[in-house]
């Protein structure tokens, strides 16, 4: 495994030289894992709690509830980690899966050997839990994005919403979105034809134009 890549691509390993990541993976007992599209992975191995962290393609992070109905939480790309949240609580009845979209390489890790710094006490140990911390709160930070989205009542103010946040994560009026229509009526928790069919209104009426999954917003909504 190229060590300098992941420390520059994966925020978990920030600040932490190459040599050091190699004796840190070790510890860690990381493994790399491939998946293909609609695979699920598992945050979990003989009872034992798991963390991962997406290298390459995309995994999202979906509920679906007692009647199979799917919706998409967040979508998590490269660098980004997944299921720590799950193995902190150690909850087992949990509804949320991690399912790859599109064919995606993994770093699967021990999670208690995550969250219990060995016996050297390694320094760049530490490091990773700060650089964990910091990365679960930007997580939930998406997910508090996500309850505002679903949260409003009219389809037209679920999609308004969502393309004003990406806009401000962007600092640009046309961004591109990381959704296609499916999974976007997924997120939004609403119909996807009664979603296209309100998408076609606000390009009407002038208040957004797109391209697929390139968008621009043109007037302001609020």
């Amino acid at each position: 495994m190229d060590t300098k890549k992941l420390g520059k691509e994966c925020p978990l390993f920030r600040q932490i030289d190459p040599e050091d990541l190699t004796a840190l993976l070790k510890c860690l007992s990381a493994r790399e894992v491939t998946a293909e599209k609609g695979e699920f992975i598992e945050t979990t191995s003989g009872g034992k709690p798991l963390m991962g962290v997406v290298l390459e393609g995309a995994v999202e992070m979906i509920s679906e509830d007692y009647f199979g109905k799917k919706s998409i939480l967040t979508v998590l790309t490269v660098g980004q980690l997944f299921g720590e949240t799950y193995s902190c609580l150690q909850a087992r009845n949990r509804t949320v899966a991690f399912q790859v979209r599109d064919t995606c390489r993994v770093l699967i890790l021990d999670y208690d050997r995550i969250l219990h710094a060995c016996k050297l006490v390694c320094r760049f140990h530490h490091r990773m839990i700060e650089n964990m911390v910091e990365l679960i709160a930007e997580k939930n930070l998406e997910l508090i994005e996500k309850l505002e989205v679903s949260s409003r009542t009219s389809i037209r103010e679920k999609l308004l919403t969502y393309l004003t946040r990406q806009a401000e994560r962007t600092g640009s009026l046309t961004f591109t979105i990381p959704l296609g229509r499916t999974e976007l009526a997924e997120y939004l928790c609403t119909d996807r034809s009664a979603m296209t069919r309100e998408l076609s209104k606000l390009r009407s009426e002038g208040i957004i134009d797109f391209d697929k999954r390139t968008f621009t917003l043109k007037e302001p909504w609020n």
